[in-house]
């Protein structure tokens, strides 16, 4: 990946939210997680400045920091949007019981649904 400034600004702003405080300590922490990777202090430092990085290594880096790929990359989303993408099986149901109904079925249970507040709006 090629020189991107905001791509180290999202890098110095996952580790400081993180649980690391020490450029040694997560470079130390990489290398135990993600074995097949070799990571040095000034591989990291060179990421924090928006550096090129390998996928590998970015994808270690966001698993191990917690943060989705797609935000650490590319700016896309959220830090935590990763935390959000999976459907519950409630939800899944209701899914599939909407595929079930008429294009004017849907659009009425969309609209209902549209009307109620969401609970943390009722708070």
């Amino acid at each position: 990946m090629t020189y991107d400034p905001a791509r180290g600004k999202r890098i110095r702003e996952a580790i400081s939210r993180g649980k690391f405080r020490k450029v040694h300590a997560l470079a130390a922490e990489l290398n135990v997680s993600a074995a097949e990777l070799n990571v040095s202090v000034a591989a990291v430092s060179r990421w924090q400045n928006g550096g090129h990085t390998s996928l590998e290594s970015a994808c270690a880096l966001a698993r191990l920091l917690d943060v989705s790929l797609d935000w650490l990359l590319l700016g896309r989303g959220t830090m935590d949007g990763h935390r959000n993408s999976a459907i519950s099986a409630t939800e899944l149901l209701w899914v599939m019981a909407l595929r079930g109904r008429s294009a004017a079925a849907q659009s009425n249970l969309i609209g209902l649904l549209e009307s109620i507040p969401p609970e943390h709006a009722l708070r």
